[in-house]
């Protein structure tokens, strides 16, 4: 009695074949792979069935899959334990004033978000504001300064004396030694922190308003805390 050979599936037949038992889900899935390996084993050629070593790389393809679902499954809890901390953090500074590494200058109404710089070492400084299609609106000279951290101010108006549009510039510092030599200056901006946002994985905060500047949590140097007030001598003086 003639024996009726059954064909090796191929490459494209497993495919199919898996796709139509596991449906839309994934091929990477741990028991999608299983099915995968069980069914080729059961539809193999009987005339030609799979070699060994073909069986111990499709088992050691699974334990691939297995191990790589669990390591993704631990990323992502620890992703969730680093936003929970992140979140954590962002409560912490609310209401608390911050310097942060940025050089954006908000305008509303009249008022003028606070910035300023830091000095390696004494110089003339001189700081130019800009528009945001990149025009000089303002330049000011400021006297000589030491080393350290100093703010400036702006008015709002340009060189000519005009109020300008409320809006989101940008500062940009030269300093000059009294030798006429570079120093370096790193621009700063400070704000109290009245909101925490996150966005495409980065944290920012909300400086002075609502509407305010968003910085990184990452550009952050120094958190400021309120003096505290001597109740004691408030009593006193009343």
């Amino acid at each position: 009695m003639a024996v009726a050979s059954v064909p090796a599936l191929t490459q494209d037949a497993l495919a199919a074949s898996a796709a139509n038992m596991v449906g839309a889900r994934n091929l990477s899935d741990m028991n999608s792979f299983l099915m995968l390996f069980t069914t080729q084993l059961q539809h193999q050629d009987p005339t030609n069935p799979m070699a060994a070593y073909e069986m111990a790389a499709q088992l050691a393809q699974f334990s691939t899959v297995e191990q790589l679902t669990r390591v993704n499954t631990q990323l992502q809890a620890q992703q969730n334990y680093l936003i929970s901390i992140n979140n954590a953090m962002g409560v912490q500074l609310l209401g608390k004033t911050v310097v942060a590494q940025d050089n954006r200058l908000q305008l509303k109404d009249g008022t003028v978000s606070r910035a300023g710089f830091s000095l390696d070492s004494a110089a003339q400084v001189k700081v130019t504001i800009t528009d945001s299609a990149g025009k000089t609106v303002r330049t000011l000279t400021l006297a000589s300064l030491e080393p350290g951290r100093h703010e400036f101010t702006w008015d709002g108006m340009d060189d000519q004396g005009k109020a300008l549009p409320n809006g989101t510039y940008s500062f940009s510092v030269e300093a000059t030694s009294a030798s006429g030599e570079t120093i370096p200056v790193q621009p700063l901006v400070t704000g109290e922190v009245c909101g925490f946002v996150m966005e495409q994985g980065v944290n920012y905060v909300v400086l002075d308003h609502n509407g305010g500047l968003r910085v990184p949590v990452s550009f952050i140097t120094t958190i400021e805390t309120p003096p505290k007030v001597d109740e004691t001598a408030q009593e006193a003086a009343v």
